[in-house]
């Protein structure tokens, strides 16, 4: 007995037929790949961080 919130509005999934579990699957891996895509942003522009001090790092040493 799963239960899910739409619009402040509980509904229980065993009461759901097959084609409204087919469009809950959907939106489960939907918000599933939000926050993968989310968590590679994140990752991504860390390393852009730690690449842009290690590039102004080594300009700077380059100008001694």
């Amino acid at each position: 007995m799963t239960k899910i919130i739409i619009d402040e509005v509980e509904y229980d999934t065993d009461n759901m037929n097959d084609d409204q579990k087919v469009i809950l699957n959907t939106l489960n891996k939907g918000s599933n790949s939000i926050g993968l895509l989310e968590h590679m942003i994140k990752c991504v522009t860390a390393i852009q961080k730690i690449k842009i001090t290690e590039l102004k790092k080594s300009l700077e040493d380059n100008d001694d």
